[in-house]
């Protein structure tokens, strides 16, 4: 009878030291749900209206595959499956560029694309070196800066287009 009361009395605790965080965490109501980490986001947030800029390194996409990929879909146009991440940096100031990079981050699986907001100054500083993956910006953010004066490099892809 002793042997039994222990026995229980173990199990009822590892039940709570295992079981109660896997519970807070949500990785078991995940689990159980089919959520799939994988699959693309169920809310697209739509693209706002207006003309945006978009700069993407060569040097760090060498596929030409991936990058011609990658250029269509800030483009606006559909795409398959790419198995490629990217971090994109939008200015802090520029509201409009970053109501579009979350639009297009809506539009991709979950963690596919990073984003992170930087001040104009630093982020262009780092586009003349060659210091980033993927940069988007407003058209108005574009022009105010003085990027459109910026010498560009062969190394940088530069994409204009018109938003919805």
């Amino acid at each position: 009878m002793n042997f039994i009361r222990h026995a229980g009395t173990v199990i009822a605790a590892l039940l709570l030291l295992v079981g109660v965080p896997v519970f807070r965490t949500g990785y078991f109501q995940n689990k159980l749900s089919g959520v799939d980490a994988v699959s693309s986001a169920t809310m697209i947030i739509e693209q706002p209206s207006g003309a945006y800029v978009v700069m993407i390194n060569r040097d760090l996409h060498r596929d030409a595959g991936n990058l011609a990929t990658w250029e269509a879909f800030f483009r606006g146009e559909e795409i398959g499956f790419l198995f490629e991440d990217i971090s994109c940096v939008v200015a802090d100031t520029d509201a409009t560029g970053l109501e579009l990079a979350k639009s297009f981050q809506s539009r991709l699986p979950e963690n596919q694309m990073t984003l992170r907001l930087e001040d104009s100054t630093l982020m262009l500083s780092k586009a003349q070196h060659g210091r980033f993956d993927v940069i988007l910006m407003s058209k108005e953010m574009y022009d105010a800066t003085g990027a459109a004066n910026e010498k560009r490099t062969d190394s940088v892809d530069l994409i204009e287009a018109e938003g919805l």
